[in-house]
């Protein structure tokens, strides 16, 4: 990517002591505004983090590059052709912990700002693989249908499975404990966080033993797991719940883990979406920036971070427009889209930032995951039976499952939320989240039918999956929308299209102490006043994980007396839920009972004779998102494809 390049004039001189030195007007004499906190970017760690320092007190503005706020969280509309409106979603399918007060930190950002977002629960996912389809359903292990039949039905050992399952869990329970004693909201990237973190003191000064199994929080989690399980099928089922992190057990932090094993598994454990989708969240997170002050202005790319005198003072966007930080910069770019917009190696020596110009090489090198194919379709849900909102698809599970095209999350919101489709239509995201290799596609010309073909080619795979759910699907097709790796580069500004980061837990602290390191990056930089959230930057990957960088960055900035309030309004906005609503005993026995389907969660045992027959007259709707956004073209039925131009 290009820089612009800063509009300054420089003049070299000595000093006193016969240093030589550089003196330049400054690039922010041109400033058309001034802020205290410039955020780049409006996924979901830029807009936690904007409203939560808009509720610090300080005056904060997001810049965002597209023209719709959220990042991998935003939705784009796509009418059919008889005008029928669709919202697809473009990223996260899977939530939890957002009905309740729970250690969920997108949750807890929510409940700091006075805020809450409905949502829709249901109760498993389905999964398709080599042994066919089978369902996890979350809460009681022992309820029926609960995990515990899940493992006497599928596992070699059943027995066996049920005995280190339970040991497994028994040991995560405390664990489970101490990051809700601790919850990641309460941490500061400054000498604060020992004062920020003594609301855990009173659990540790109970609970001895846990400080032994600390360690197990940050490393990877197979070195706890392993411990415990033995069985195949349980082995395989750990891996999978951890490949929302980008890696099997081996490779997935332990927090990510210790909070997802036992979160599901409680009695009362649901899944849920937000109700109007993941747009909802974003809308949320925006209106609570401007309630308490803040902006937010699309269409407004940020090419340059300016560093002056030894510090981040502010941004310049692509029209060349500068804008002032007097407080800090906050980049919610990946740490790859970050790197380029900062001044180069001979002006950051000049200004004393040796250490920065190291700092930039290192992040650069980074490795990264690999993209997205998506496929989004909008269909006659005529006849279906009741399907599961989510699904998983493995291929094959002795090939590592991120392999390119291993496996297929499928998504159908519909289920829940009816309002995001035409009336008696389903919408179904299909993708391969962080497996689609941005090699085969770099260099290809998004005008050109050998990409549009190429798109078809490589979608084919996700067709199939949706298939073994909804045989007859292609015939109930209206809309059919592509997008590929290059897509998500494009309109998502990542990095090659990227999942996230490829730094897997584990390893030894500087290299030699028998600790683990933190695999990510922290919000701070070495460049004064440039902080960073997002998922390049601890906790890594997920709407947990970026909620909570982007309340840890802005608390990093804020003063202590005031991180520690925004503590104890969560503190007290969950004890007045728990309160109102007569106890967490009475709430579980009263809250709606998540949606189960009444039949296998597919339609894979409809007959032939049962598939949809669409009407002679009905068009279809093809769309490619591609050079010049989502362009459409419809045809009949039964005429050749035609790709729009």
């Amino acid at each position: 990517m290009q820089r612009a390049t800063a509009r300054i004039t420089s003049a070299t001189r000595k000093d006193a002591r016969g240093r030589r030195t550089v003196t330049r007007a400054s690039a922010l004499d041109d400033a058309s505004e001034t802020h205290d906190v410039v955020v780049i970017g409006s996924g979901i760690g830029g807009l936690s983090c904007a409203a939560l320092l808009a509720k610090y007190g300080y005056e904060v503005k997001v810049f965002e590059s597209h023209y719709l706020a959220g990042g991998c969280c935003h939705m784009f509309d796509h009418r059919a052709p008889d005008g029928a409106l669709y919202k697809f979603e473009v990223g996260p399918s899977i939530w939890e912990g957002l009905d309740r007060p729970t250690g969920n930190p997108l949750r807890m950002v929510l409940d700091a700002l006075g805020e809450t977002v409905p949502v829709k629960t249901y109760d498993g996912i389905s999964m398709w693989t080599p042994e066919g389809h089978w369902r996890f359903q979350t809460g009681d292990d022992d309820a029926p249908g609960g995990f515990c039949d899940l493992l006497r039905e599928k596992a070699t050992d059943p027995e066996l499975a049920i005995k280190e399952w339970k040991a497994l869990k028994g040991r995560l329970e405390p664990l489970y404990d101490a990051l809700d004693a601790c919850p990641l909201t309460a941490l500061r990237q400054d000498a604060g966080l020992l004062v920020s973190t003594v609301i855990a003191i009173p659990f540790y000064l109970t609970h001895p033993n846990v400080m032994l199994d600390i360690p197990y929080i940050l490393d990877s989690f197979h070195k706890l797991s392993r411990q415990y399980v033995t069985e195949p099928f349980l082995k395989q089922w750990i891996d999978m719940l951890a490949f929302f992190s980008g890696f099997p057990a081996e490779g997935t932090m332990g927090a990510t883990m210790i909070y997802s094993i036992p979160g599901f598994h409680r009695p009362g454990a649901s899944l849920c979406a937000p109700e109007g989708g993941t747009q909802a969240v974003v809308d949320k997170l925006q209106y609570c920036l401007e309630k308490y002050g803040g902006e937010l202005q699309l269409k407004s790319h940020v090419e340059e971070i300016i560093v002056e005198d030894g510090e981040a003072k502010g941004v310049r966007l692509r029209n060349g427009k500068v804008i002032k930080a007097n407080v800090a910069v906050v980049s919610n770019a990946t740490i790859w889209d970050t790197v380029p917009m900062l001044p180069q190696t001979d002006e950051l020596i000049a200004q004393g930032l040796d250490r920065a110009v190291e700092w930039k090489d290192e992040m650069s090198e980074i490795p990264a995951l690999g993209s997205i194919m998506h496929l989004f379709l909008g269909i006659d849900a005529t006849g279906l039976p009741d399907l599961d909102p989510s699904h998983l698809c493995v291929l094959d599970w002795d090939r590592p499952l991120g392999d390119p095209q291993n496996v297929i999350t499928i998504f159908i919101p519909t289920v829940l939320d009816p309002e995001v489709a035409p009336e008696g239509k389903h919408i179904i995201h299909v993708y391969t989240a962080g497996s689609e290799p941005y090699d085969i596609w770099e260099g290809k010309d998004r005008g050109s039918q050998e990409y549009k073909d190429f798109k078809r080619e490589r979608a084919e795979i996700l067709w199939n999956a949706i298939e073994r759910i909804i045989p007859d699907i292609r015939s109930r097709v209206e809309v059919e929308v592509y997008a590929s790796p290059q897509t998500h580069q494009r309109f998502l500004r990542r990095h090659r299209g990227t999942y996230g980061p490829a730094l897997p837990a584990g390893g030894s602290l500087f290299g030699f102490l028998p600790l683990p390191e933190v695999p990510q990056p922290g919000v701070l930089s070495p460049i004064p006043k440039l902080l960073r959230c997002g998922d390049s930057v601890f906790p890594g990957v997920g709407v947990p994980a970026v909620a909570a960088s982007g309340a840890i960055a802005a608390s990093t900035l804020a003063p202590l007396p005031k991180h520690l309030g925004l503590m104890w309004d969560v503190s007290q906005t969950q004890n007045t839920f728990w309160r109102e609503c007569g106890g967490k005993e009475k709430w579980l026995a009263s809250a709606p009972a998540p949606f189960r389907p009444a039949a296998g969660g597919g339609a894979e045992f409809m007959t032939p004779d049962q598939y949809y027959k669409p009407k002679p007259e009905a068009e279809k709707s093809f769309a490619e998102i591609g050079k010049r956004g989502v362009v459409a073209q419809s045809r009949e039925r039964g005429v050749a494809d035609r790709e729009s131009r």
